[in-house]
């Protein structure tokens, strides 16, 4: 870091706290600690391998980077994020899976979830039946 980047930030943090001001105000709006719960009905096995969400207000598809999961039938995958952008907004969840066929995963299928309200430490549900 320059003298420069640091002279920059310390002035932003002293007018954040001089005047109360959200970080959201600058455009910071992230909705912290999301946790999104994929829960797997569809009669067999699949493969997560993405999570986009919504963003209204620029109306786009953000996409957060997802390790490749494997859901059993009856079970779900459940992971805690960051989303950018969406804070107090509404939003979507809209996964990306695989399915097996002739013993290797294959496809790009996408389940969506319902619309939301972006909240800190909030909890989504998205059923895939």
């Amino acid at each position: 870091m320059t003298i420069k980047t640091i002279a920059r930030t310390a002035i932003a943090a002293t007018v954040l706290a001089a005047t109360g001001t959200s970080a959201s105000a600058f455009g910071f709006d992230i909705c912290e600690d999301v946790t999104m719960r994929l829960h797997n009905n569809s009669g067999q096995a699949i493969q997560v391998y993405d999570l986009d969400y919504y963003d209204y207000g620029q109306s786009l598809w953000r996409s957060e980077p997802v390790p490749d999961h494997i859901i059993q039938d009856g079970y779900y995958f459940t992971f805690t994020q960051n989303l950018e952008d969406v804070e107090n907004a509404q939003t979507l969840l809209r996964f990306r899976y695989r399915v097996t066929q002739g013993g290797r995963w294959s496809g790009g299928y996408t389940v969506q979830g319902n619309t939301f309200t972006c909240r800190n430490n909030s909890t989504v549900n998205v059923y895939l039946n």
